[in-house]
């Protein structure tokens, strides 16, 4: 139920401050303690409530009060709102019950006049309570005053403390109090109390528009219901998403959608298009990129789990996130997550964040499809296995010289087991992982280790990372022959030019031919190929 007030427009935020226990949102786990105890009579000197901003500390804790002295308190431990305490409670006239604000009133003479005051009894109710806002902004010798009393309170004395930031709290006081801790309100909760108060209001506001507005509140219901307020204003009485998204200057999910569809088709021109549009709209480029990690990550959940239960969206938006993860693989979707936070981190230090954000857009749109090379590596090993191809024999003296398979057969070979060929790959990506830059290139996919029979292939399709690494192949490959001795494979370099197109599951054909191309070599003929049909 609403407060009811004299006269003059009220904000949102204060029309629906809940009055009973029942009425806050998304508090249960506080609000059924508190009404047990009063309907227990076991109630405690000091409660500590603790949580972010806008979540409902101090309303409770009014309603709080307003249950400890009414007089017809309910069977549940509600407070009636009827009777002379509550009224007066309600009205903020009360000489029990007396609010306190932690940030101006901070000081040891502060907290010694409210251990002056707290010795005399309640005026007209049983209880007298002190409820401090933002108490972690008292002093330490405040804090020290206000301990003595919480160690020896009067009977008829309850503190409230509320505090976002519990940990600036000493320990002393906190041991001495119950404390509950207040969660962030899901977008769920805010967008079904959004539309509840819109229909009490007689504002038409679709579930999308609502679901805007608590995304945009972070867990504040208080945030929430001032954005209605201000959506009122701008719209009216009907409030379409298309309006809220000019209002709140926040990135649409079309357009994040349309994002990923251009780096999916690798579109560089339609990126560049989308890049501009951004701008000439005035976005922060910042919030597109933040929006776009998040948009990002759903994604991921999505083709990691293959369910929506992990995103809290409405239906309409997470069938859609749905039927988009379907397009991509999860790989992939990993790089250019890791990609996308690596160009947030530069373009907050870079003089021109646009730049930075097209060339980071645009490596991600060519990035290489990671699952098509773990196909193309687990059919060379498959081939290998039954002896359809001959081992790999690369000539050492020339590091880039491409890999050939002539028509003689070599003596068979057994394969080694998978975690025998992992230790040398694992080496090798340690010791480029000890210069920043080459792990970033490795974080980012810009550059790849692939081991290749007895060779580990370091692949890359941009030049000047060839030349970084040519210049130090000597000192890997002699660092890794220290580590490994004889049996340490040849590292090898590789510049790839050509761009692969993004292969389908289960199509040997297509994979062979990539194989072919990647290694330089020559298809045998048919007639040795073993088992072919098993593969």
């Amino acid at each position: 139920m609403a407060e009811q007030q004299s006269a003059g427009f009220v904000s949102l935020a204060l029309k629906w401050r809940p009055q009973t226990f029942a009425a806050v949102v998304g508090q249960e786990h506080v609000t059924t303690t508190l009404r047990n105890a009063v309907r227990l009579g076991r109630i405690h000197q000091a409660y500590l409530f603790c949580g972010p901003r806008g979540v409902g500390k101090t309303t409770t804790a009014r309603v709080l009060a307003r249950a400890l002295n009414c007089q017809q308190v309910t069977q549940e431990g509600e407070p009636c709102n009827q009777c002379p305490p509550c009224r007066e409670i309600l009205q903020g006239r009360s000489l029990d019950v007396l609010e306190i604000d932690g940030a101006s009133n901070n000081s040891v003479e502060d907290v010694r006049r409210l251990r002056e005051s707290a010795k005399f009894p309640p005026s007209s109710g049983r209880y007298k309570l002190y409820i401090i806002d933002e108490v972690h902004m008292l002093s330490l010798s405040a804090f020290n005053a206000l301990l003595k009393i919480l160690e020896e309170p009067p009977a008829h004395m309850v503190f409230v403390l509320a505090t976002t930031e519990p940990q600036k709290v000493p320990a002393t006081v906190i041991s001495r109090c119950q404390r509950f801790d207040f969660r962030r309100l899901s977008l769920e909760q805010i967008t079904a109390h959004l539309c509840f108060v819109a229909e009490q209001e007689g504002v038409r506001l679709p579930v999308d528009a609502a679901y805007m507005l608590a995304k945009k509140a972070e867990g504040s219901l208080r945030d929430a219901l001032s954005l209605l307020d201000q959506a009122i204003a701008f719209c009216g009485t009907e409030i379409p998403p298309d309006a809220l998204t000019q209002m709140l200057h926040v990135v649409d999910t079309d357009t994040l959608f349309r994002t990923t569809a251009a780096l999916r088709q690798r579109d560089l021109r339609g990126i560049l298009e989308l890049v501009q549009g951004i701008v000439n709209r005035g976005y922060d480029l910042q919030e597109f990129i933040e929006a776009l990690i998040e948009h990002l990550r759903h994604l991921v959940a999505v083709c990691a789990t293959g369910s929506v239960q992990f995103l809290d969206f409405p239906h309409d938006i997470a069938r859609q996130y749905a039927a988009e993860a379907q397009l991509f693989r999860l790989p992939d979707l990993m790089n250019w997550l890791t990609l996308a936070h690596a160009t947030q981190q530069a373009m907050r230090f870079s003089p021109h964040p646009r730049i930075r954000l097209e060339v980071g857009l645009i490596q991600m749109a060519l990035l290489e499809n990671a699952a098509e090379f773990g196909e193309l590596l687990q059919l060379l090993y498959r081939l290998e296995q039954r002896g359809g191809i001959d081992p790999i024999a690369p000539t050492v003296s020339e590091a880039t010289a491409p890999y050939t398979v002539t028509g003689g057969r070599a003596p068979h070979r057994t394969p080694e087991p998978a975690h025998a060929e992992a230790a040398p790959e694992q080496l090798l990506q340690e010791l480029l992982g000890q210069d920043p830059m080459l792990r970033t290139l490795l974080q980012t996919g810009v550059l790849q280790v692939l081991p290749v029979g007895d060779v580990l292939l370091l692949r890359t399709q941009q030049s000047y990372v060839k030349d970084i690494l040519q210049q130090r192949l000597p000192q890997l490959q002699a660092e890794m022959r220290s580590r490994l001795g004889s049996t340490a494979p040849v590292v090898q370099l590789e510049l790839s030019t050509a761009e692969s197109p993004r292969s389908s599951p289960g199509n040997l054909e297509r994979l062979e031919e990539r194989l072919q191309t990647l290694l330089g070599a020559q298809k045998v003929p048919s007639t040795t190929v073993k088992g072919r049909s098993s593969l």
